[in-house]
This record gives structure tokens, sequence and C-alpha cells, in this order.
């Protein structure tokens, strides 16, 4: 909803540790809770402590600090890069030590916490318990590092909690092929987490579909069929959906045969064959400007839709690969299996898929695949027996994926 920031911004800075502060560091490690033995725990791969980083990366002679002001309000400013557990006065000297900072004061000194997390395969995808029906957990007691890891976590259970109070069976999922919050989601329930879960695009399969300028295109709707989207936005949503589709659909419309194009010093394969505006939008060797002059409506576009449909035709063939695979994923992966199916009465699975199936009690066939010791072969088995229509007679039912 916000086409333009209007707040006040503040600069952020950077600044690196040096020589100096590495050498108080290393001199008091002993101090450190971590390194003191205080901590058993297994902390965050990708934030650690300013003492880790000295001591992982020792060929390093300086890390970089951001240095970030609280509000506009305040004189507070944090730096971000130095996390750590040492004692408040080492804290002071390392501080000090570094470029810009040296009359700076630690109004709150930096500390370490460790705490227990459940083991996530206790949940549904739902992010309800398997044992306490009713009963949601979200964040960093689901063993997830991260402010964006939290909250999604948080909105996904926020409303299946809400659609359980008001008696909606109906759970609400996000799948690996609608946004990272779906990827997050399954990697938590099918997966042993061994360290702080954070969410990476590499984590994604079918991160082409997942960028930031399509999420409301892909998540809107499913927001308006749970109830969690008011009026002001779907309708919003409505409007500028319309324009992006609308936007596309013209400027493939609109078409060129090469000799036209050639007078514009656009210069294409002379096959004979037509190009649209969106094909040569998506070409990084085309002049802009040069397609403006073939069609000068083009120009009547929005800058951000202009983009958006852009990025479309960039990607356009990739993606109509990665749709197909995603065809693919749902037509079999989102198989529901019956809550009352009985998996020690299929034939040809091993006793050690058996056992993990009734174990985990999978909903999905995708989450039955995910499973250590159901083999690719149980899978099929699985799929075959649920398609049947054996299931003490109830057949199973596909979620719909389009």
């Amino acid at each position: 909803l916000t086409e333009q920031i209007k707040c006040p911004q503040l600069p952020c800075y950077i600044t690196y540790t040096n020589a100096l502060t590495h050498d108080i560091i290393r001199e008091n490690l002993h101090m450190s809770s971590i390194y003191a033995g205080n901590i058993s725990g297994v902390g965050p791969r990708y934030c650690p402590s300013i003492e880790d980083k000295v001591v992982r990366f020792s060929d390093r002679d300086h890390h970089q600090i951001f240095l970030e002001p609280e509000g506009l309000s305040t004189d507070l400013v944090y730096p971000n890069g130095i996390s750590t557990s040492l004692p408040h006065e080492v804290q002071k000297k390392i501080v000090k030590g570094i470029y810009g900072l040296e009359n700076t004061e630690i109004i709150r000194p930096g500390y370490a916490i460790e705490y227990d997390h459940v083991d996530a395969r206790e949940l549904h995808h739902s992010m309800e318990t398997r044992r306490v029906s009713g009963l949601f957990l979200a964040g960093q007691i689901n063993g997830t590092t991260g402010y964006e890891e939290a909250a999604g976590q948080g909105l996904l259970a926020g409303v299946n909690a809400a659609h359980k109070a008001a008696g909606n069976q109906q759970d609400f999922i996000i799948d690996r092929a609608q946004g990272y919050l779906g990827v997050m989601v399954d990697d938590l329930v099918t997966r042993h987490i061994t360290e702080p879960y954070r969410m990476f695009t590499s984590r994604a399969e079918y991160r082409l579909r997942l960028r930031a300028d399509n999420a409301d295109t892909r998540l809107t709707a499913l927001g308006v069929e749970a109830g969690c989207v008011g009026e002001k936005r779907a309708t919003f949503f409505n409007k500028k959906n319309q324009r992006l589709i609308k936007a596309e659909r013209d400027l493939r419309d609109l078409k060129a045969s090469p000799n036209r194009l050639r007078n514009y010093g656009i210069l294409v394969n002379h096959d004979g064959i037509a190009r649209s505006a969106f094909e040569l939008l998506g070409n990084k060797d085309i002049n802009f400007l040069k397609i403006c002059k073939v069609w000068p409506e083009i120009k009547e576009v929005s800058r951000p839709v202009l983009e958006f449909v852009k990025t479309n035709s960039l990607y356009e063939s990739y993606i109509t690969r990665q749709d197909a695979d995603i065809r693919a994923y749902r037509k079999d992966e989102m198989l529901m299996l019956p809550s009352n199916l009985s998996f020690e009465s299929i034939g040809g699975l091993s006793s050690e898929a058996k056992q993990a199936l009734i174990s985990t009690k999978p909903r999905t066939l995708g989450h039955a695949s995910r499973v250590p010791g159901v083999t690719p072969a149980a899978v099929m088995i699985l799929m075959r027996y649920v398609k049947s229509g054996k299931t003490q007679g109830k057949k199973a039912s596909i979620v719909a994926a389009e």
C-alpha cells in the first residue's frame, strides 16, 4: 500500500574492527560465556559473535560493523556486527578501540542467552502440535533464528489458531512453491534441525517464482481466502493485479517485423518472425529507449509495472520450465493422506518405513517422502495405495494447486 516512503530517513554508517580489538578479544576469550563452557548450545551459524569471528576467521584483520541509529528522538546507535558475551569492562575496551567509537559509552552491554527448543517435527504444517490439539508454536521455540523467521511462523500459527477457535477445520498452509514461509515450515516439520534455522533463497527449489516483486501477487489472494487480508488491501491488490495483467497482455500484442525493428536500430535475426514488445523488453542487449521509439505508448505504463513485466520477460523461458516442475510437484506432493490411514496394513512397506510413518503420521505424500527411513520405493507404494481408495472406504483428496 506504500507507494513512497514519507517518514524521515536516517543514514547508517560503517566502521571496522582492527588488530587492537582482535588482540583484546583473544586475551579475554576465557571470559566469554561460550568459550568458558557456560553455554553448550550451538549458536547461529550466519550471525556469529565477534569472539567467534575472531577465532573462526583468524586470517581476517578486520570485520565490518554497521552503525544503526535506534530512532529519530535518541542518540543511541546499535553497532551491528559485534554481538558478544564478554564482560562489560572488556566490551568497553573493544568498542573504544574501534575507529570512530573512541568516545562512545555503552548504555546496554551485549549478552548471550541459551534457550531450549522443541523438535519441530512434533508440529503439523499448520504449526499446531501433534500431541496437544489447539496448541500452536511459533518462533525460536521451533529452533529458528531471525526476526522474519519468527514473524512468518507467528502469522501462520495465528491464522490457524484463529481458524481453530472459530471452528474452521480448514488449515491455512503455504506450500514450497508459494512462498519462503512454506519452504521454512516444511523444512522445520519434516527435517531434523541440528542448529538454529535461518531462511535463505537457496533453500527454495522454485525461487524464480518466489521473488520480492511478486510476493503480493502470490500470497494476497491466499490471505483474502484465509480472512487475514482487509478490504482496503484486497481492493488495492485487485486493481494493481489488473494493471499488471493488462500491461503484459498489451505488450505481448505489440509486434513488429525484423525489417521495421531495424529501422529503429534494433537488430534481430532476419527470419521474418515478428517480435513483441514484451519479448524485446526482456532482452538486456536492446536499449529501452529504442523500444519506446517503436511503440511510444509504452511510456504510458508506470515504471513499477514496467519493471515487473520486464522481469517476467527476462526469465520467461526459465519460469515456464519451473512452472512445469511446480505442477508436477503439486500433483502428488499435496496428495492428502487420510487421518485414519493404517500404515501397518499397507503391503510392500518395509518395517522401517512403517515405523517411521506411524511415528510421524504425515498428512501429505510430500511430507511422507521427506521422513527419514521412507525410501522413494515406499513413497510409490504409499501413493498407489492411497489413490486406489483402499483407506477404509475414504478416498484421498488433492489440495487445490492451481
